[in-house]
């Protein structure tokens, strides 16, 4: 067997972010967040941490971060120290086993369908607001995370088929319907609003459907923000947030009939155990089919 190399902390995330960014081709937001988890677990430590040392650390942060948040810390731990032992730079695998906090199923924070309609009423005659009712049906229809809305293209939409093409997590592509509405608002948009942005954009902004005010392609923050000043005009106080929106398409899909894999694949989850939460969601239809075919429901 070789001998173990020794290597500095730091230096031993360096090597462990290059190979989940070039071998791995993890998602750059993954890397992001596993070199913060791990920078934090690292900075205080002149030698890698031993499990005592990892058990304190994430029971620390049980006091301060949410379950999901100490999950990924545990889980970047892990990749870390099986990397460090698979290449030789640790005696061990130190994390075999690390456990993160069990994490509580909650329910997805999701709009009524009658708060949908006044989020989604609104009448657009600026620019600026027919591009934000255009953004507003893209997320509902058709349950696009944020990542995936401000990276469409012109050419997303395949409006013959009522489909638009999105690439989710791991750069997958799929193809999720779109609803007619929608549909008129996105080609009112490209229409008559994006040409208007493109022109004044000082650097090409490509083919990126949606575009800022000054012709630069949209971030997450702006989607953030239009979204929750939707929901202040509409006088909704929950739910503000893109991924609500999401959520709401999966409880409206599920909760109208809608079999879990075909919302699997729109929703674009990976496993069918993630889609599975939007069977606890709607108590209203489970207390309709129970009145409907149980001998005593009623």
């Amino acid at each position: 067997m070789p001998p173990v190399r020794r290597t500095a902390p730091q230096q031993a995330l360096a090597d462990f972010l290059v190979y989940l960014g070039v071998e791995l081709q993890v998602s750059r937001h993954t890397v992001a967040a596993y070199r913060s988890d791990l920078h934090r677990l690292l900075q205080a430590h002149a030698t890698l941490p031993d499990r005592g040392a990892i058990d304190r650390h994430l029971t620390a942060l049980l006091a301060t971060h949410a379950p999901a948040s100490v999950a990924r810390a545990a889980a970047a731990i892990r990749g870390f120290y099986r990397f460090l032992h698979a290449e030789g730079l640790a005696d061990e695998d130190t994390a075999e086993g690390l456990l993160g906090p069990k994490l509580e199923r909650k329910l997805p924070k999701a709009l009524s369908r009658r708060a949908v309609e006044r989020l989604l009423a609104d009448d657009a005659d600026e620019p600026l607001a027919v591009r934000d009712q255009a953004l507003l049906q893209v997320l509902y229809a058709t349950g696009c995370r944020v990542g995936e809305l401000i990276t469409l293209r012109t050419t997303s939409l395949v409006a013959e088929h009522r489909l638009l093409r999105a690439f989710g997590k791991g750069n997958k592509e799929r193809l999720v319907p779109i609803s007619d509405t929608a549909l008129r608002c996105v080609q009112r948009y490209l229409t008559e609003v994006r040409p208007l942005l493109r022109a004044r954009a000082t650097q090409d902004p490509g083919d990126v459907l949606f575009l800022s005010r000054t012709g630069r392609p949209l971030d997450r923050v702006r989607v953030f923000q239009v979204v929750r000043a939707a929901c202040t005009r509409a006088g909704l106080s929950v739910a503000c947030s893109p991924h609500a929106l999401r959520h709401s398409f999966a409880t409206h899909l599920v909760a109208g009939g809608a079999d879990l894999r075909s919302v699997q694949e729109m929703l674009g989850h990976a496993s069918l155990q993630t889609t599975q939460v939007y069977t606890h969601v709607d108590h209203e239809r489970l207390r309709a089919v129970h009145d409907q075919l149980h001998p005593r429901g009623k």
